[in-house]
């Protein structure tokens, strides 16, 4: 018998699970493929054979990868490339502009909160729930939206009414070279950890090369997506400065 869409929904909840404890993708799959064997010799349902998802993953004793080399790839690499994407934001509309960076406390306090969000992925009680609530990434997404916008509203309108005045060239390439950086090292970690991370059904060999090649290219993208979105960003403000003279 196979596995139903109930199973499927259980099986990608169980992954999941095993995901936010740590565990190597290879294990992952030895766990997956040993209840898929289950389920299709037994007839149940993977919810009647193991009970609910999260419970089963929380009873197995799996092998978990290195905390602080987690931390380092889900936390500290996007939070510091996140400050550096707001930076080199701020640079590239000043440069071209033809002024300074101006800073206002109200403004530096509102657009602290994308990096707030982005840290609390540092405690386990927050990822869990970004993964279990399918709206909260959505959530997420808006309130940093927001805080842009609303971080434009309460940008100084002179030099004297701000709280922090900073020469914006040489800042925008501090923080582009920081994106840069960042991105070199968050590849070098993706590339040494792409096996360890790949879930593979040892019933059917392994995972195929092109399907090893295809994830290792989209996590590449992911690494260089704050340097990708700054050039943009910085063709777009130079555009609309040069329609505007």
């Amino acid at each position: 018998m196979s596995t139903t869409q109930n199973d499927e929904t259980w099986i990608e909840l169980f992954i999941i699970e095993l995901r936010l404890r740590r565990v190597p993708g290879r294990a992952i799959g030895d766990a997956v493929a040993s209840v898929r064997e289950l389920v299709e010799d037994s007839g149940q349902s993977a919810e009647e054979a193991f009970g609910p998802a999260r419970a089963y993953a929380a009873s197995l004793d799996m092998p978990v990868g290195g905390a602080r080399e987690q931390a380092l790839r889900t936390v500290l690499l996007p939070v510091v490339g996140l400050f550096a994407f707001i930076v080199f934001s701020l640079a590239a509309s000043a440069l071209f502009a033809g002024e300074p960076i101006l800073l206002s406390l109200p403004q530096l306090l509102v657009l602290c909160v994308p990096l707030l969000l982005t840290l609390l992925f540092a405690f386990p009680f927050y990822p869990r729930a970004v993964m279990r609530q399918r709206w909260l990434p959505v959530l997420l997404v808006l309130a940093a939206g927001a805080s842009g916008a609303v971080g434009a509203l309460l940008a100084p309108s002179s030099a004297a009414d701000a709280w922090l005045v900073m020469p914006a060239l040489p800042i925008l390439l501090v923080a582009a070279g920081v994106l840069v950086a960042l991105s070199v090292a968050g590849s070098l970690a993706t590339v040494r950890s792409a096996d360890a991370d790949e879930i593979a059904d040892p019933r059917s060999g392994g995972v195929r090369p092109s399907t090893q090649r295809n994830r290792l290219a989209f996590l590449l993208l992911v690494d260089w997506l704050f340097p990708l979105l700054a050039l943009l960003m910085l063709s777009v403000t130079w555009a609309l400065h040069a329609l505007a003279r």
